[in-house]
């Protein structure tokens, strides 16, 4: 029969124990709680070729990028739980196409923004975001290039674009 001695034993916990904590170095620790605060108070108005868009925002982390602006003529495309925000008809930057739609530093308390978006402006989807529409829903959403996430929609509101 055959027998491990003890002495064998204390020979492989010796040599197992340094070799589990020399291996679990480099794991990496989750990130926890990556995630960006909500434009709040959005109002927008029509004004002569284009429209404004202000709300408050407050958003002090370092992977963040600026706001997203959501617009579309159907109250439910914006709205529907089943697509995920990604998906949601948005507006890019004008002259880079990329997100966000306005690219702003990360304030460390909340500030009121002001944008104007040219009526002529041009979805991610390559249609007229406002031009020959006669009432827009939108909201706007912080968001981070470097993590690719975004903070939950604003409050959303509509746009009358005559008259």
């Amino acid at each position: 029969m055959y027998r491990i001695r003890i002495f064998d034993m204390r020979k492989i916990i010796v040599l197992f124990l340094p070799m589990m904590f020399l291996l679990s170095c480099g794991i990496d620790v989750p990130e926890l709680n990556v995630s960006l605060r909500p434009p709040m108070g959005l109002s927008v108005k029509y004004i002569t070729n284009s429209v404004r868009i202000e709300f408050w925002g407050f958003n002090d982390e370092d992977y963040f990028s600026g706001y997203v602006v959501f617009v579309s003529d159907r109250y439910n495309e914006i709205v529907d739980p089943v697509k995920s925000i990604s998906e949601k008809p948005k507006i890019p930057d004008l002259n880079t196409r990329q997100l966000p739609t306005f690219s702003v530093l990360p304030e460390s308390r909340p500030k009121l923004y002001i944008f104007e978006i040219p009526l002529d402006a041009i979805d991610d989807r390559g249609s007229y975001a406002f031009l020959g529409r006669i009432e827009c829903y939108v909201a706007v959403a912080a968001y981070s290039v470097s993590k690719k996430i975004f903070s939950p929609l604003s409050n959303i509101t509509n746009v009358v674009l005559t008259n």
